[in-house]
């Protein structure tokens, strides 16, 4: 009887081993998981815009945050689907080939005491004309920089990479 159960436990073990090591790759498949919303993307086009309390920021403006958004967007991608900033009432906003990237940054005080700190939020959502599925929820993790002074570039460029490198994935992993 015992000599069974060993035998038996040993044609479990293999079998369990397999399970679990299929397990430990699960992350790896759902992230090239194909999705519909990012399949066929033949562009990526941005619209961005800045909200600053008090008027326009000096240091940041809506085209200002689109070109560093293309340019950091480009390089995650190096190669895929061509990205371009887009003006409103763009025609290719409407085109199914489109992904839409909406870049929206808030710019306000720190903290009101007058002591020039401020804080800069940036987030970004997607839309697509045509899409069979809908934009993932929660994709884009939104960031934020305090800032004393000016606006330092590269602290926005990392800002921008952190935001955009889930969207490089899941268009590298839809083709």
């Amino acid at each position: 009887m015992r000599r069974q159960i060993r035998l038996g436990m040993l044609g479990i073990c293999p079998a369990l081993l397999l399970a679990a090591s299929l397990l430990l790759h699960i992350p790896e498949a759902a992230a090239m998981s194909p999705l519909p919303f990012f399949q066929q993307v033949e562009r990526v086009g941005l619209l961005c815009a800045v909200d600053a309390e008090g008027g326009p920021a000096a240091d940041i403006g809506d085209d200002a945050l689109c070109g560093r958004a293309a340019a950091v967007l480009s390089g995650l991608l190096a190669s895929g689907p061509a990205v371009t900033a887009l003006a409103p009432n763009d025609a290719r906003i409407a085109d199914p080939g489109t992904l839409l990237l909406l870049v929206h940054a808030t710019l306000r005080p720190d903290d009101g005491q007058g002591d020039g700190k401020r804080l800069l939020s940036v987030a970004a959502t997607l839309q697509r004309s045509g899409s069979v599925g809908g934009a993932p929820f929660f994709m884009m993790p939104p960031q934020a920089l305090a800032l004393s002074g000016t606006l330092d570039e590269s602290l926005l460029e990392q800002a921008l990479r952190y935001l955009l490198t889930p969207l490089a994935g899941a268009l590298r992993a839809n083709p």
